[in-house]
């Protein structure tokens, strides 16, 4: 059992960013029906399951907090928009009314690794704006609201908000003419990332933590303590936060209780998934995140 923790403590992070996303790649690449990469994203899913209970960062947030049921609406129903945005690929493409240049000669799994660097670069400054603009901040809040830190809730978010972060990330690489086939294999790749971003298991990457944009990195965007939860806003990378001075990691102060997550001042906020779809409807905040 020792023996299976550490591997697992420190085999996690390379085996879901090289090993999944690598297959998932090479499957979308070779032309594979859709079944197959999704095959391997739902392995993932589970797999993450089984790895935060072997090595949790916090045993308590393996357990529901009267959430679960709600996350699990949340991850069908963006899961569902995102792949339906794939399809409409094809037809944003034919309204271009200019020459796309595309580097289509370049391998496929380059093609994905560079345009996940340019769609991190604008959902980070999406994200960014969501903590600063009272607008994004009302429908990004629902991500904030979270109460343990677990794999299954990285797509717990607003569809409004996710939509916006999509559309910021995605349009330069649109205006380029991204395939199909690479925009399928990114979205993916974007599910794998949250898993591995809002995981609960406690797995360690050493110095490349200064570098990806993991769990030991995270947890601290999603502390409520005045003033400390506008920091490391990058999906896959941490380079636009070490540009815009915004990456921060001190380990012995990462949250590791409930109390120290969600949104300060807000512990009413609803937790259901219905009353959160509707709450940045009806009320606008008169301060920022926390």
């Amino acid at each position: 059992m020792a023996l299976a923790r550490s591997l697992a403590r420190y085999g996690t992070f390379p085996l879901f960013l090289f090993g999944i996303n690598g297959t998932i790649i090479f499957l979308v690449g070779e032309g594979a029906t859709w079944a197959f990469p999704m095959l391997v994203l739902l392995l993932a899913i589970v797999l993450m399951f089984v790895t935060e209970r072997l090595i949790p960062y916090q045993s308590a947030w393996n357990r529901s907090h009267g959430d679960a049921t709600r996350d699990v609406a949340h991850f069908a129903v963006n899961s569902m928009l995102s792949h339906a945005g794939v399809l409409l690929l094809p037809l944003l493409a034919s309204l271009a009314s200019f020459e796309r240049r595309w580097p289509s000669d370049w391998p496929f799994w380059l093609q994905v690794a560079v345009s996940a660097i340019v769609l991190d670069a604008g959902i980070s400054a999406i994200h960014h704006a969501s903590h600063k603009w009272g607008v994004l901040w009302r429908f990004h809040a629902v991500h904030h609201s979270v109460k343990r830190m677990y794999g299954l809730n990285g797509l717990m978010k607003h569809p409004v908000h996710q939509g916006v972060e999509t559309i910021g990330g995605s349009l330069p690489l649109l205006l380029m003419g991204m395939p199909t086939s690479v925009a399928s294999a990114l979205a993916l790749c974007v599910a794998v990332q949250l898993l591995l971003q809002h995981s609960n298991a406690d797995y360690r990457t050493g110095p490349l933590k200064y570098f990806f944009a993991n769990a030991e990195v995270h947890r601290f965007h999603h502390t409520n303590r005045p003033g400390e939860g506008d920091v490391n806003f990058g999906l896959f990378t941490t380079l636009w936060d070490l540009l815009m001075g915004t990456f921060h990691y001190r380990k012995d102060h990462a949250p590791r209780r409930s109390a120290e997550l969600g949104i300060g001042g807000r512990s009413e906020y609803p937790v259901a998934y219905l009353p959160q779809f509707v709450e940045p409807f009806r009320r606008w905040p008169e301060v920022g995140p926390i």
